[in-house]
């Protein structure tokens, strides 16, 4: 489709008369009447009934018409965007990320480009590390955020340290284990886990049961309400371990450690604005958490 034949055709049926289109398309009625003449010719259609009364669109002409606008509209929007992309403006983007991430800086993150970027439209995906770099793989993500260990090397893409991240095995403030000041890694065995992933995880196996969820403030209320062992960041729970509403279990066998924290994107491809604006985000904000003190 020639998109300037259509706003030819779009501008006949919003005068409703050829000489005052071919006025406001800046052509002369003669070169307007051919190019709608050549339309009509090619695949067979009147478009329009000329009369003394004006050019009225019959009934395949609505139907065309209606498609064009929405052509046009469309490529309008990508006229637009491709204006903004060599000044670097950010419009859109479309990023993947872990449950931890997501509980810990997702809101906020979102908010900081909202406010940075007017008119910018995110879209995110939470989920494991295989469902994430699937999608990633796929393009239907331009990025993932995630830690090393969930995401390690991946076939077909490239991964970009933005900072650290502090884990460590939790409890809620007045659980039994909290009281002791060493404890074994098999003291923990005896009570359930709290994970966002499948259990067996991060060294604990979750014979005494498990709660799987991917919703970080759920596994948080759970931890509050019942005796499961969770490995979370102090940083998410950084209130209640203040407050005394949360522990951070010392255990023989598995200690706190810090976590990579990645940009992973898919190998050769341009970044946009949008992904660098992102990863800046989220190192300044992994460094003021590492700062953060409890």
């Amino acid at each position: 489709m020639d998109i300037t034949r259509l706003r030819h055709i779009v501008a006949v049926a919003r005068n409703q008369s050829f000489s005052r289109a071919a006025e406001e398309e800046g052509i002369t009625q003669p070169a307007l009447s051919r190019s709608i003449a050549a339309f009509e010719q090619r695949h067979g259609v009147v478009l329009f009934d000329r009369g003394r009364g004006g050019a009225h669109p019959t009934a395949v002409g609505l139907a065309v018409i209606e498609r064009a606008q929405a052509l046009l509209a469309a490529a309008g929007d990508l006229e637009r965007s491709l204006r903004r992309y060599p000044g670097g403006e950010v419009s859109r983007v479309a990023f993947g990320l872990g449950p931890l991430l997501t509980g810990l800086m997702l809101p906020r993150l979102a908010a900081s480009l909202l406010g940075a970027y007017p008119g910018i439209q995110i879209k995110t995906l939470v989920g494991t590390s295989d469902q994430l770099v699937s999608e990633l793989l796929g393009d239907r993500i331009e990025m993932i955020l995630g830690n090393n260990w969930n995401l390690g090397r991946v076939a077909g893409t490239e991964v970009e340290k933005l900072g650290k991240l502090k884990v460590a095995v939790m409890a809620r403030g007045d659980h039994p284990l909290a009281r002791v000041r060493r404890i074994d890694a098999a003291a923990i065995e005896a009570y359930p886990i709290a994970s966002a992933v499948e259990l067996p995880s991060g060294g604990i196996s979750g014979q005494a049961g498990g709660f799987v969820c991917s919703n970080f403030h759920a596994l948080r209320e759970t931890v509050l309400r019942s005796d499961c062992i969770w490995v979370c960041s102090p940083a998410f729970v950084a209130e209640d371990l203040r407050e005394g509403r949360m522990a951070m279990l010392d255990v023989a066998d598995i200690a706190p450690t810090d976590s990579d924290i990645c940009l992973v994107l898919k190998r050769g491809r341009t970044r946009s604005a949008a992904a660098v604006a992102v990863a800046a985000e989220v190192r300044a904000m992994l460094v003021e958490v590492a700062t953060t003190t409890i």
